[in-house]
Order: C-alpha cells, then sequence, then structure tokens
C-alpha cells in the first residue's frame, strides 16, 4: 500500500511539472504573439498610429482645401502661414539614406517627395524651393516677436494670414503690437511686435523696412549670389569702371597671361557696356563678387526680367536685393527655438584653391567651426570629390557637419549668413556723401535727387549731422566717432538686427560679440554676415562699406508675391 501510495505521489508531481512546463510554453507563445516586431500588441500600436498619422494627413489636406476655397493662408496644422509658391517653382525636401551622413534633394513629383512633410517648422523643416534654375529659395513665414536682451534669445509667434493675431501656449487667439508711426520707440523686449519686414508701413514713410502690403511672408535666397556659368546675361549694365583685377586668366592652350577682369569665371571686364550675369543661388558655386552696390541692386531687380533665367514672372514676383529688415527677420527666426535655438551656425570659411585666393569664396561650405581664428581653409575642386571631403576639413551642405552652418542646422536652414561674403543689403545713411551717388545711384536717388526717406526697396538710417558731413576729415578716429553717434541717434528702428541686439556703433559689440560698425561717414552702405577670410562675422554682425567693389563683399536677393 505504501509502495502504491508512494508510485501516486511521484506521478503527480511530474505530472504537475509537466503541466507547468506546458502552460510556460503556451504562455511564451501568447506572449510572443502579443509582442515582439510582428506582436498583435505591436501590430495594433503601429495601426493606431497609423490611423492618427492618416487621419492628421487628412484633416490637414482638408484645411488647406479650405484655405484654398477662402483665400486663407495660415495652416493651423501645421502652425504657419502656407508657402506661397511663385511661378516657375517646385517644392523641395531633403531626405538622408539609411547609413548615410550626406542628405539628398527631392522634388515634388518624385515617389520619394512627402507632400505632407513637405515643412514643418516645429521641428526646423523650413520650406524649400527651386526656380528653373536650380536657384534654392526659403520661406519665412510672417511672425510676431519678443526679445529678452539679457538672456539673448528671441522668441517668435507665426502670425495668421495678414493679421497681427497668434495662438498663444493655451490656444488663445492673441494680438501682437506693431509700429504705428514714424520714429516710435517701440520696447521688443516687453511685448510681441509684428515684425516690420511683413508689414505695410506704407503709411509711415517705410520707416522700419516695411513693404507696401501686408504679406503672409517672404522668399529668401537659400544661398548668396553665385557666378552661374553659359552665356545668361541680363540687361543690366555694369556701374564698375574702376576696376582692374590682378588675376592670371587660363586660355585653354594652357598660355597664362594678366589681363583686366572682373573674376576669374567672367573673363574680360573693363567697361560699362558690359552686362551683368543673371546670378545663380545654389551650394558650391563661386560666389558673386566685385559689384558695386548700385549693381547688386539693379541685378536683384531685374530677376524677373523677360527672359530671366528663374522662370519667374514679373506680373506676379518682385525680386530685389536684401534689406536690413529682411536681415533681421530671417536671423530672429533662425535664433529661436524654430531654428538653431541660441547657437551659433558654423561659419563658411572657404575659399578656392588658387593663387588668387581673395576672389574665389565658395558658397555653402564650412570647415566645421564657429570660429576659424582669421584662417581660412581651401576647398581644390569646387565640383569634384578632392576638397569635398571630411578628410580635407571641408564639409558641403548636404552633410551632416555641413549641415551646422544653416539657420537650422539641417538642410531646411539658409546658407552662408556667417561668412562667405560680407553680403550688401539695402539700407543706407543720407550724409550727402559722394559715395552715395558714386556708388548706389539706383537705391539712393530718384531723379538725380538723394532720397531722405525710406521706400520699400531700402532702409534709409538717421546720422548725426555734428560728426558726420562732407566737412569731416574721412579718417578712422572720426569714422568711429561718426559711427557711434549715428548709432545713438538710431532709436527707433527695429527688426533689423542692430538696435535690438546691440549695444554700440563701434567694436564687437552685437551678440556673441559679433561686429557692429554703423553706417557713417564715406562707409554710407551696409553690408551683412562677415566674410571667409577672418572670425569677424555672424548672424548678428553688421558693418559700413563703402560699397564699392571688392573681393569680400556679395549679396542675396529676396523675392515676394505681388
Amino acid at each position: 500500500m505504501k509502495e502504491f501510495l508512494k508510485q501516486k505521489k511521484g506521478i503527480t508531481l511530474i505530472a504537475l511539472v509537466i503541466t507547468i512546463i506546458v502552460l510556460l510554453i503556451l504562455a511564451g507563445v501568447s506572449i510572443a504573439m502579443l509582442t515582439g516586431d510582428n506582436g498583435i500588441i505591436t501590430q495594433a500600436q503601429r495601426a493606431k498610429e497609423e490611423t492618427e498619422k492618416s487621419a492628421e494627413e487628412e484633416a490637414s489636406q482638408l484645411e488647406q482645401i479650405k484655405n484654398e476655397l477662402t483665400g486663407e493662408s495660415y495652416l493651423k496644422s501645421k502652425g504657419v502661414n502656407v508657402p506661397d509658391l511663385l511661378t516657375g517653382m517646385t517644392k523641395v525636401s531633403f531626405i538622408l539614406p539609411e547609413g548615410t551622413t550626406k542628405g539628398e534633394v527631392v522634388k515634388s513629383g518624385d515617389s520619394r517627395f512627402d507632400e505632407n512633410n513637405w515643412y514643418d517648422y516645429k521641428t526646423g523643416k523650413w520650406a524649400n524651393a527651386v526656380t528653373q534654375d536650380g536657384s534654392y529659395w526659403v520661406w519665412i513665414p510672417r511672425f510676431a516677436y519678443k526679445i529678452d536682451k539679457e538672456k539673448q534669445t528671441i522668441d517668435v509667434k507665426f502670425l495668421i494670414n495678414t493679421t497681427d493675431q497668434y495662438y498663444d501656449n493655451e490656444g488663445n487667439i492673441q494680438t501682437a503690437k506693431r509700429a504705428k508711426s514714424k520714429n516710435e520707440e517701440v520696447d521688443t523686449s516687453k511685448d510681441y511686435y509684428v515684425h516690420p519686414a511683413f508689414t505695410d508701413e506704407s503709411n509711415i514713410n517705410y520707416a522700419n523696412g516695411g513693404w507696401d502690403e501686408e504679406l503672409t511672408g517672404i522668399w529668401v535666397a537659400k544661398f548668396e549670389a553665385g557666378f552661374a556659368s553659359g552665356n545668361n546675361s541680363s540687361e543690366v549694365k555694369s556701374s564698375n569702371v574702376n576696376y582692374t583685377a590682378k588675376t592670371v586668366i587660363e586660355s585653354l592652350d594652357g598660355k597664362q597671361s594678366m589681363k583686366p577682369a572682373k573674376n576669374w569665371l567672367n573673363g574680360e571686364f573693363g567697361n560699362t557696356t558690359t552686362s551683368i550675369k543673371y546670378p545663380v543661388f545654389q551650394p558650391k558655386t563661386y560666389s558673386m563678387n566685385y559689384n558695386t552696390i548700385n549693381d547688386a541692386y539693379n541685378i536683384s531687380r531685374a530677376l524677373t526680367d523677360s527672359g530671366n533665367i528663374y522662370g519667374l514672372s514679373s506680373s506676379s514676383t518682385d525680386s530685389h536685393l536684401m534689406k536690413n529688415s529682411e536681415w533681421g527677420a530671417v536671423v530672429y527666426l533662425a535664433w529661436s527655438k524654430y531654428g538653431v535655438n541660441g547657437i551659433e551656425p558654423y561659419v563658411n570659411n572657404i575659399t578656392l584653391n588658387n593663387s588668387v585666393k581673395d576672389v574665389y569664396a565658395v558658397t555653402g561650405v564650412t570647415t566645421g567651426s564657429t570660429n576659424d581664428g582669421g584662417k581660412n581653409t581651401t576647398i581644390d575642386n569646387i565640383n569634384g570629390t578632392s576638397g569635398n571631403t571630411a578628410n580635407d576639413g571641408v564639409y558641403t551642405w548636404e552633410q551632416l557637419e555641413g549641415q551646422k552652418a544653416s539657420t537650422t542646422s539641417n538642410m531646411y536652414g539658409i546658407y552662408d549668413f556667417s561668412g562667405g561674403l560680407w553680403e550688401l543689403t539695402s539700407g543706407y545713411v543720407d550724409n550727402q556723401d559722394a559715395n552715395l551717388e558714386k556708388y548706389g545711384l539706383s537705391l539712393a536717388y530718384a531723379e538725380n535727387v538723394l532720397k531722405t526717406e525710406s521706400t520699400k526697396y531700402t532702409t534709409v538710417y538717421p546720422f548725426d549731422s555734428s560728426v558726420d558731413n562732407t566737412e569731416i576729415e574721412r579718417n578712422t578716429s572720426n569714422l568711429d566717432i561718426a559711427s557711434k553717434a549715428n548709432y545713438a541717434k538710431n532709436k527707433s528702428i527695429f527688426g533689423d538686427a542692430i538696435r535690438e541686439t546691440s549695444t554700440d556703433g563701434i567694436g564687437n559689440t552685437s551678440w556673441k560679440e559679433n561686429p557692429s560698425y554703423l553706417v557713417a561717414l564715406n562707409y554710407s552702405f551696409t553690408y551683412r554676415g562677415g566674410s571667409y577670410a577672418n572670425n569677424s562675422g555672424g548672424l548678428f554682425s553688421f558693418h559700413r562699406t563703402e560699397a564699392s567693389c571688392g573681393w569680400d563683399s556679395g549679396f542675396r536677393t529676396v523675392l515676394v508675391n505681388k
């Protein structure tokens, strides 16, 4: 009997163990079915996410259709005004193939182009487009901003359509302030103000760099102007008759000779009958230099002329030389959480490896540094692989390290805002200096009379006539005195990243110790951003210039829908 009981007890334990093992196996199978890459829970989560994404995309598409029917621009799902595509433009986005560190451009119409993710300003993806020549343009949506000067931060609120209204963090509609009169001293450290680059300032003499109508946004060239190859001359004639470049011109047979030249790419030059080629705004091109500000102004205005290379329409598009207000709009958006968020972009400190380095800035490149110590690096072959690799210490715009030179630290931002060439901007001081007419006739004069009031195309800065007049000797000491005095006079102009983001008219007194030299005496025109040849540039830099023509000055163009 005892043996029987022992045997039965043993069978029971074995059965129990087997049962437990079976249950564990079944549980394991069940868990595997529920979890893992192909598990029920995982697949359900994916289905939920895909359903939510599809719902969001559908809602966004319906919102866009509604906006098209009602004429509204603001897309609530995106939180910004819809980019206003111009004639000749095609949408582009950028992808980073798996396992690579180099992005690729994808145009609308390509199967890889995601229409719903063309842009997303919340994640630093600014809307990009290309014109028919291959030039890149970036959409800067209408916004209001508030500045914390102590912390050196900028908070941006995107505005609804062409209104001054925005959604606050709780989803309530608020109204930003704006300048309502000329010489009004606004305080953007206390209240949100509509950035003047987007406002109709025709009733206050365009005092802060405004336009003649309310704008939903502007298109800014992604790269500074570059020389285009081929026969694409405009109808604009050069006004530069004084410059003879000390440049070695090499003929096809290998012979070298010294010839008068505007730039190695541009060939012989020496009279006013020379037509200026249309610029291109593309990466890895020779930056367009040796133009007076008059030339930069005129060629920028000509981008919509009949037969232009961009496909732009003169009836629906306005093109013009970038104004200081528009420079400020880009910088303020860039410095906010929608851009680099308070981190300086890498400087473009690259020059072409050539015996005459002073004429060869290159667009859309960097060595991966915010401070080059005054030493520039060469790039051997602008279109090849030599000089475009990490081994050479040079990074191009589509490489991950090179993307840190943009205003968003990715391919969606704007390049060459720090370094490259000093960019001539449409601003001056009306102090009667001879250079205003000599180098800036088109933008500073109307019917042979100096314009003392701002226009929608250019901003006139105030000056202190006691230290800035034609009787003052033009030397460095007096120039600095006049710049400081003119800075003190400039109490009202805002939005241009000058008065609001600096403390003085001379020295490195802008944010991040960027140079701050306001226009004065014979240096009566403005230029921005710094040059590749030194470390004195940056987003917040502003400088004075004669604006004659030189190797270190270029320009950039802005497009506006009429």
